[in-house]
C-alpha cells in the first residue's frame, strides 16, 4: 500500500515537508526543531533527497482534522493551523498567547484557567458554568472539555494546534457545537536519541520576573519502542497592585494585605509518551501528562483606582490540578486503519476569592433578615472536581478507491461537581443577624425531619452542593467519494444518545434548606433525564486546477436537552424541560496557492444559525433556577488567510475574521405553568422595553466583530556561523459588550474598547544545537483588555462608591523575554 493511500499525503509533498522542515531547524530556535523533528512527518519525510527541494515554496502543513493525514490546502473545511514553528516564534506558552493567533476564535478569562472560548462570535453569555461548552478542546485523540473552564495545555514540545472553526458535530461530538481546538504533541520517535533544554527569563516594566524552564528527551529503548519525557516549570510574576482600601461601610480594611504585584501564576507539568511498534503494521502509544498551576492574586484592575491597581480584602487563589492518561492503539488492516483509543481524564479546582462587595449590599436591602451577616468579612469558595472516561473505535479507509470513509464508535462517561459557596469569618456567623433568623426559621420548621434545631454551628451561610453524570454513547460515520478527478463529495451523520443523572443541594446557611424545601425538602433535588439527536454533514469539492480548489459546506453542531429540577419546575417559572439547540452551518471557500505556490489564499463565507439555544436562567424566588431555550441567533461572516514566501529568507502571514453574531428573537422570560407566553404587548403591539432579556438585533456578547493577526520573518544566513532571524507579529480584536444586561440598558460601561497587541523577537540558530533570542512582548506596553467585569457595579452604586463599576483583565505590560536552549544528538 502506498503512502499516498495511507496518509493522503503525497510523494511530491513529502518532499515539499521535508524541505520545509529543513528551513524550519535553520531558521527557529532550537526548542521549533526538537519539536518537530521526532513528528510522524518528519520520520516520513527523512528518506527524501532535501537537496532537491525549492525552499521558496511554502511548506506543506499537514493536519489531521479529518481524521486522516491531509495537506491543509485538500481539506474542504476552514481550518487554522498553528505549527511547532510558529508557536517558537511568538514565544507563545499560554492559552491567551496562542489564541492571539487565531482569529476565529475569542478568549473570555479575568484569571488563568478560567477559560471561556467562543469560536465564530456564537456565544449567549460569558460564564454559563450549567449548560455545556459549545467549543471542543481535544490533547491528540483525547476530549478534555469543560463548561467556563477550559483546559490551556502549556504550547510545550507540540507538533502542532488546529483550530477547526464551524461545527465539527459528527467527528467530535455534541461539545464542538461551534468548533474545536486540538493540541497535537510530538510524539517518540526510535530511529534516534534527541534532547533538548531550555531557559527563559523575563523582565516586566513595573512588574516582578518571571521564568519559564523546560526540557525534552527522546530515548529508543530498541529499534521499535520509545520513550518521550517533556518536563516544565514556570512564574509569571506579578504586575497588579494591592492597594489600601476600606469596605463599603468602612467597618475594616485591607492594611495586612496591601502589596505590589501580588498577582503571580506558576505551572508546573509534563508528559511522557510510550511507543511501541508492535510490528509493521501495528503500534500501541502510551500517553500520561499533568499539570499543577496555582493562581495567587488577581489579575484585574479596578478602572477607579487606576491602571493595574485594585482592592482586595480576603487573600484570593486559585488552584487548577489536572491529570491525564491515554492508550491508543493502531493497525493497517489492509483496507482499512484502525484506531483504539481509551482516555481517563481528572481534574480538581479548588478558589478562594474575595465577597465583600455583594455581603455588604445583602446586609444593607435584607437588613434583619436571614441574609444580613452584619456587613461582616466574607468569601466565596469552591471545590470542583471533573473525571471522564472515553472510548472510541474508528475506521479509516485505506488504498486509492474513488471512495473513502470513516466509521466509529465512541462512548464517554463524565463525572463533575462542586463544593460551593459564600462563608464568613471563623466564629463570626453565629453572631451575626442572619444566624438569628437562621435558627428561628430552624425552629418554625421542625417537623421537616431534615432540619435539626438548633443548627449546628458553621461558617458557610450559603451552601450549594451539584453532583452530575453524563453518559453518552455514539455512532458517526463520514464518506467521500469522487464523482471525476476534480469533482468529489462527501457526506457524515452522528448518532448520539445521553443519560444526565443530576444532584443539587441548597441551604442558606449550612444545614438550612432554601425556601423551597423546608416543609418537607431537604433543599436537595435529584433528577434523571434522557436524549438523544442526530446531526448531518453534507459538502461539495471542486479542483479547479491542482493548486486552487472551492467547496460548500453544511454542517451541524448541537448539545442535548435535558429537564430541570422539580423544585424549581413546580413553581411555574421555569420549564421542566429544556431541548437541544443546534447549530446550522453554511459555508463557501477557496483553498488556493499562487506565484508557483509562494502565496496561499484561503477564504470562506459562512452563515451560521443557532437554534432553541440553550441559557442558564432565574427567576424570583432566587433559588428557582434552570437551563432554558431562549430563541435563535445568527451569525455572517468571512474568515481569510494569506501567506506570502516573498524571498527564500522573507515570509508575510495575514489572518482575518470579520462577522456580525447577533440574536434574532425578542425574549421575555415570560413563562406561566412552565410554557413561554412569549413577549407581552400593550394595546399597540409594542414590547415594554423593561421587559426584555433579549432583543432582536442586538450584538451577542463577547463576540467580536473582526479579529485580525499579522505576522512577518525575516532571515539572514550565515551570520556567526548560524542563522540571524527576527519576528514581528501584531494582534487586533474590535470591541465586545460583555453581557446581556448592559446591552438591553445600553451601559456602554460593559463595552471592551477594540484591544491591540504586538511583539517583535530576534534570535540566533547555530550548528552547534546552540539557540538564543531576545523577545519583546507587549511591545508598544498597551494596556488593553478583552474582557470587562461588571457584576459588582450595582453592589457599589448602592453605597455611592466609585470603585468596582469596572473591573478589566489588562495585559501584561511591557515584558523582555531572553531565551536560551540547547540541543542534543540528531537534529
Amino acid at each position: 500500500m502506498n503512502d499516498a493511500a495511507r496518509g493522503g499525503v503525497s510523494d511530491k509533498n513529502h518532499k515539499e515537508t521535508a524541505a520545509s522542515l529543513k528551513g524550519l531547524y535553520r531558521l527557529t530556535p532550537v526548542t521549533a526543531a526538537v519539536m518537530s523533528a521526532f513528528s510522524p512527518v518528519t520520520a516520513l519525510a527523512q528518506a527524501e533527497d532535501l537537496a532537491q527541494s525549492n525552499s521558496e515554496v511554502l511548506d506543506v502543513v499537514v493536519v489531521t482534522a479529518t481524521r486522516r493525514a491531509l495537506d491543509l490546502q485538500n481539506v474542504a473545511q476552514s481550518i487554522d493551523v498553528l505549527s511547532a514553528e510558529q508557536i517558537a516564534f511568538m514565544g507563545a506558552r499560554d492559552l491567551q498567547s496562542t489564541i492571539r493567533a487565531l482569529p476565529s476564535i475569542s478568549l473570555t478569562t479575568l484569571t488563568p484557567g478560567l477559560n471561556v472560548l467562543t469560536m465564530r462570535g456564537i456565544s449567549a453569555d460569558p460564564w454559563e458554568y450549567r449548560v455545556d461548552a459549545q467549543v471542543a478542546v481535544y490533547l491528540d485523540e483525547q476530549p478534555m472539555t469543560a463548561s467556563s473552564q477550559q483546559v490551556g495545555v502549556r504550547s510545550i514540545d507540540l507538533e502542532r494546534i488546529e483550530n477547526l472553526p464551524g461545527p465539527q458535530g459528527t467527528l467530535f461530538g455534541a461539545s464542538s457545537q461551534t468548533g474545536t481546538i486540538r493540541y497535537i504533541t510530538t510524539k517518540p520517535d526510535p530511529s534516534g536519541f534527541g534532547a533538548n533544554v531550555e531557559g527563559r527569563y523575563g523582565a516586566t516594566d513595573g512588574g516582578d520576573g518571571s521564568y519559564d524552564l523546560s526540557g525534552v528527551v527522546n530515548i529508543p529503548i530498541t529499534e521499535s519502542f520509545a520513550i518521550r519525557a517533556v518536563g516544565y516549570t514556570s512564574l509569571d510574576g506579578g504586575y497588579v497592585d494591592n492597594v489600601f482600601g476600606t469596605s463599603f461601610v468602612g467597618n475594616y480594611d485591607n492594611t495586612n494585605l496591601v502589596e505590589e504585584n501580588f498577582n503571580e501564576y506558576e505551572v508546573d507539568g509534563g508528559r511522557i509518551h510510550a511507543l511501541w511498534n508492535l510490528s509493521d503494521r501495528w503500534s500501541a502509544l502510551l500517553t500520561v501528562m499533568g499539570e499543577d498551576t496555582t493562581a495567587d492574586g488577581v489579575w484585574d484592575s479596578d478602572e477607579a483606582l487606576g491602571d493595574y491597581k485594585v482592592t482586595r480584602f480576603e487573600r484570593e487563589v486559585r488552584y487548577d490540578d489536572w491529570v491525564s492518561a491515554s492508550l491508543t492503539l493502531s493497525g493497517d488492516l489492509g483496507f482499512a486503519d484502525l484506531s483504539f483509543n481509551y482516555a481517563h481524564f481528572e481534574r480538581d479546582i479548588v478558589y478562594e476569592y474575595d465577597n465583600m462587595t455583594y455581603r455588604q449590599y445583602s446586609s444593607a436591602i435584607y437588613a434583619y433578615s436571614l441574609y444580613d451577616t452584619d456587613y461582616e468579612r466574607s468569601i466565596i469558595f469552591n471545590d470542583q472536581t471533573q473525571e471522564r472516561d472515553s472510548f472510541e473505535l474508528r475506521l479509516v479507509s485505506s488504498g486509492d478507491s474513488r471512495l473513502q470513509w470513516v466509521a466509529g464508535a465512541y462512548y464517554e462517561d463524565v463525572l463533575d461537581g462542586w463544593f460551593y459557596g459564600a462563608k464568613t469569618y471563623p466564629g463570626v456567623l453565629g453572631n451575626t443577624t442572619a444566624w438569628y433568623y437562621a435558627q428561628a426559621y430552624a425552629y418554625y420548621y421542625q417537623s421537616n425531619p431534615n432540619i435539626e434545631y438548633p443548627l449546628a454551628p458553621t461558617d458557610i451561610n450559603y451552601l450549594n452542593i451539584l453532583d452530575r453524570s453524563v453518559t453518552q454513547t455514539a455512532l458517526f460515520g463520514e464518506l467521500s467519494y469522487d464523482l471525476t478527478d476534480d469533482l468529489s463529495v462527501q457526506g457524515g451523520v452522528r448518532w448520539a444518545e445521553f443519560e444526565r443523572d443530576y444532584y443539587e443541594l441548597t441551604q442558606v446557611p449550612q444545614g438550612l434548606p432554601a425556601f423551597g424545601d423546608r416543609f418537607t425538602g431537604d433543599g436537595s433535588t435529584a433528577e434523571i433525564g434522557k436524549d438523544s439527536d442526530t446531526v448531518y454533514k453534507l459538502g461539495v469539492r471542486y479542483n479547479v486546477d491542482d493548486e486552487r480548489m472551492i467547496y460548500g459546506l453544511f454542517s451541524q453542531g448541537f448539545r442535548v436537552g435535558g429537564v430541570n429540577t422539580e423544585r424549581a419546575a413546580n413553581t411555574g417559572l421555569i420549564p421542566r424541560a429544556y431541548d437541544a439547540d443546534l447549530v446550522n452551518n453554511y459555508e463557501v471557500g477557496i483553498k488556493s496557492q499562487w506565484l508557483d505556490r509562494r502565496l496561499t489564499v484561503n477564504a470562506t463565507a459562512f452563515f451560521m444559525q443557532w437554534q432553541d439555544y440553550q441559557d442558564s436562567a432565574s427567576a424570583d424566588p432566587w433559588w428557582v433556577r434552570g437551563n432554558i431555550n431562549v430563541g435563535d441567533a445568527e451569525t455572517l461572516g468571512i474568515e481569510a488567510q494569506f501567506t506570502w514566501r516573498a524571498t527564500d529568507n522573507l515570509q508575510f502571514g495575514l489572518n482575518l475574521f470579520a462577522a456580525n453574531p447577533e440574536f434574532s428573537d425578542n425574549f421575555c422570560a415570560n413563562f406561566v405553568d412552565g410554557v413561554d407566553q412569549g413577549c407581552p404587548v400593550d394595546a399597540n403591539g409594542d414590547i415594554d422595553p423593561d421587559d426584555l432579556q433579549v432583543r432582536a438585533g442586538m450584538p451577542l456578547p463577547n463576540s467580536p466583530e473582526m479579529k485580525a493577526h499579522f505576522d512577518v520573518q525575516y532571515t539572514i544566513p550565515h551570520v556567526l556561523g548560524g542563522d540571524l532571524w527576527f519576528y514581528y507579529d501584531f494582534s487586533y480584536q474590535s470591541e465586545t459588550w460583555n453581557n446581556r444586561v448592559n446591552i438591553i440598558e445600553n451601559d456602554r460601561a460593559g463595552i471592551s474598547p477594540d484591544w491591540t497587541w504586538s511583539s517583535l523577537s530576534a534570535g540566533l540558530s547555530l550548528p552547534n544545537q546552540w539557540d538564543v533570542d531576545l523577545q519583546i512582548a507587549n511591545l508598544f506596553n498597551q494596556d488593553g483588555y478583552t474582557y470587562v467585569f461588571t457584576a459588582e457595579a450595582n453592589d457599589a452604586e448602592y453605597f455611592g462608591d466609585p470603585r468596582y463599576r469596572r473591573l478589566r483583565a489588562q495585559d501584561r505590560p511591557r515584558t523582555v523575554w531572553f531565551t536560551v536552549s540547547k540541543g542534543f544528538g540528531n537534529q
